[in-house]
């Protein structure tokens, strides 16, 4: 894999909360980065999972530990990370606010995402995708997302919990600015009666980036130099050639 500078970034003209005004640095605007205390103990997060789907999810792990899967079919060939991953990875995360839509745009993940600020019902023509389908509203200083029409090639659960894929997964975020704006906060309700036995909550705290911060390039390529040795101990690898 190969990070190198990107090359341009669009100039846009960002507006606050209420549309009005210049975007400053009390807005979503500008790359921010997840709280590493966060991110590190993601693994202390439980959510409710339904017995059936805790059986599973042990299950799961055990052939992990045992070395029985290395990586996931979606990272041998570069799929994207989806939501909610990409707000809750350790890559640069960039917002940008601009006239009726906030756009999320993660170094880890070839998909921008879009939440529209006009709409107030989800699109029932859309099929489940990699992000979903997002409407969002302002309540004061709060953005509240609704995100609904997530695939089924992924668990929509942060750090993949129980690997159990649904296409009935509802996340609801809540962002706000704390520390003068240095800090962003997202609580994220996650409600999915097919793997919660109850709606669960989580937050994740963002730092905003210094100066003119901008996000670098995260390519992946199954063909590239050391890529296939990391599925060395995957039983589905076959030497002398790509995962495919």
């Amino acid at each position: 894999m190969i990070r190198t500078p990107l090359f341009a970034v669009a100039a846009v003209a960002a507006l606050t909360a209420g549309g009005a005004e210049a975007q400053t640095k009390t807005g979503l605007t500008g790359v921010w980065l997840l709280d590493q205390h966060t991110y590190d103990h993601q693994e202390e997060f439980q959510p409710p999972l339904k017995p059936e789907v805790k059986a599973i999810a042990a299950a799961k792990r055990k052939a992990r530990e045992e070395g029985g899967v290395v990586l996931s079919d979606n990272n041998k060939k570069c799929l994207p990370i989806g939501m909610p991953g990409i707000v809750t990875n350790e890559f640069g995360l960039e917002f940008l606010e601009t006239p009726g839509r906030v756009t999320v745009v993660s170094e880890n993940s070839p998909l921008s995402r879009t939440i529209s600020l006009t709409r107030k019902t989800h699109n029932t023509d859309q099929d489940p995708s990699w992000n979903g389908d997002s409407v969002g509203h302002w309540e004061g200083k709060t953005l509240v997302v609704e995100t609904t029409h997530l695939n089924d090639r992924i668990s929509h659960l942060p750090f993949g919990f129980g690997g159990v894929t649904s296409l009935t997964t509802k996340i609801t975020e809540r962002y706000h600015l704390e520390d003068g704006g240095k800090l962003l906060v997202n609580q994220m309700t996650f409600d999915d009666p097919n793997v919660l036995v109850a709606p669960w909550t989580v937050t994740y705290k963002y730092h905003r980036a210094e100066g003119d911060a901008e996000l670098w390039e995260y390519v992946c390529e199954v063909d590239a130099a050391g890529w296939s040795e990391r599925f060395a101990g995957d039983p589905q690898f076959k030497p002398g050639s790509p995962p495919k």
